[in-house]
């Protein structure tokens, strides 16, 4: 009776698994895939544009030229009639310097609209990587429990056809068909799981037709791979949700600016040259609008509500960041011991050998039916543990280098 078990998965080499034939997709094409050419960017860029439109309307004088022609026939006293005409050119005047203070809030609005762009594109770097990891190992799993099932499928048909030559007893049998039977239901799961993970994946690459990413390739984890100097700093600097938070700061203190200045209002200048009863006229004339009913005293308070809650959303995100950090520097450290262990003590290479010791020793009589299957059981679970403890080194690296907004830290820490 030959059974057949998982085949060798070595952790730290580079592993293919089939899901496609047309074409290789590593995780660094991955991560350039979703952040290049995803959806969500190219809709996120719009915001540039308007961005960008609404400068150029910023940039523009405020008040344009009104023109104004009256042409008037009347009869005179003198029972004839008379032309008369009224021309009349008016031009708004800004004040205060709002034109300049327009300028520089659309200004601010356009700084915002880009490191918005650029924490999307990031972002989606670090969920394709994320979801890249967590379809590798799906893919993996379920490779372990198919290779379990097949053998417990081989195992139960064997000890049936002992069972009929007198050779087993109806105990071994029930055993091994529930074995079997459990061993289907975990490969059920295992699929159900792939399915999922698969459908994040395409979505966190921007991929519509599954069929064109094929199989996964998973570099080398470089478990001494050190932090750089004053990790805080650097996440500061480079996290551009922050930097899109400081544009916003920059935005509400030129709205603030403004509303205070729309408190002074602005002239307009006119001049008319007209004709009347056959003479000629020229009118010079300056209007102002009083601030009696709306002195802009609300807008004013406003502004201000906005520059404080701005200010007060900058340094709590500052704040959180710093929590942030401690938490993925602690959890990265634990899961480079735990990679690091894994790879000094060969945890799947050891889980095979004790299966393939287990099955040799059944051969041989010296251990029975119960014994196999639990050794086997146990040889399977230390191989799914090494599984997961690679796994969580993954993701412990994502999210550090999430932390940190540098989406390229988690191939530099890697052996290709």
């Amino acid at each position: 009776m030959r059974i057949h078990y998982p085949v060798v998965f070595h952790i730290g080499l580079l592993i293919c698994l089939s899901a496609s034939p047309l074409s290789a997709v590593t995780l660094e094409e991955a991560m350039k895939m979703a952040s290049e050419q995803h959806p969500r960017l190219q809709v996120a860029k719009q915001n540039i544009v308007a961005a960008e439109g609404e400068l150029t309307e910023q940039s523009a004088y405020a008040y344009n030229p009104e023109l104004s022609v009256e042409p008037q026939r009347r009869s005179t006293n003198a029972g004839g009639t008379s032309t008369d005409y009224y021309i009349t050119l008016s031009q708004g005047i800004e004040m205060a310097g709002k034109r300049g203070i327009r300028e520089r809030s659309a200004q601010a609005a356009l700084s915002t609209a880009g490191h918005e762009v650029e924490a999307i594109r990031r972002k989606l770097s670090i969920d394709a990587a994320r979801a890249f990891v967590e379809l590798f190992f799906s893919e993996h799993t379920l490779e372990l429990r198919q290779s379990q099932s097949i053998g417990l499928q081989q195992l139960s048909l064997a000890v049936a056809r002992q069972l009929e030559m007198g050779e087993s007893n109806q105990l071994d049998v029930n055993l091994a068909r529930s074995s079997y039977a459990s061993s289907l239901n975990a490969e059920l799961a295992a699929k159900q799981q792939l399915s999922l993970s698969r459908a994040r994946f395409y979505s966190a690459i921007g991929q519509m037709n599954g069929d064109q990413v094929g199989s996964l390739k998973l570099p080398m984890m470089q478990v001494d791979w050190e932090l750089p100097d004053d990790p805080f700093d650097v996440a500061l600097a480079s996290r551009p949700e922050l930097a899109a938070l400081r544009s916003k700061l920059t935005q509400s203190d030129a709205q603030a600016a403004l509303t205070k200045a729309q408190r002074i209002p602005d002239p307009s200048i006119s001049v008319m040259s007209g004709r009347e009863d056959g003479e000629q006229l020229i009118q010079l004339g300056i209007n102002f609008s009083l601030p009696v009913w709306n002195s802009h005293r609300g807008a004013y308070k406003t502004a201000l509500a906005e520059v404080a809650r701005t200010q007060a959303e900058l340094e709590w995100s500052e704040y959180q960041l710093r929590l942030e950090l401690q938490a993925s520097i602690h959890n990265h450290t634990s899961a480079m011991t735990a990679v690091a262990g894994a790879y000094k003590a060969e945890a799947q290479q050891s889980a095979y050998d004790n299966i393939e010791l287990a099955r040799i020793a059944f051969k041989a009589g010296e251990l029975d039916l119960e014994e196999l299957v639990i050794h086997s059981s146990q040889g399977l679970d230390a191989q799914l543990t090494a599984l997961a403890i690679m796994k969580q080194g993954w993701l412990a690296r994502i999210r550090l280098a999430e932390v940190l907004g540098h989406p390229e830290y988690i191939l530099e820490g890697t052996i290709q």
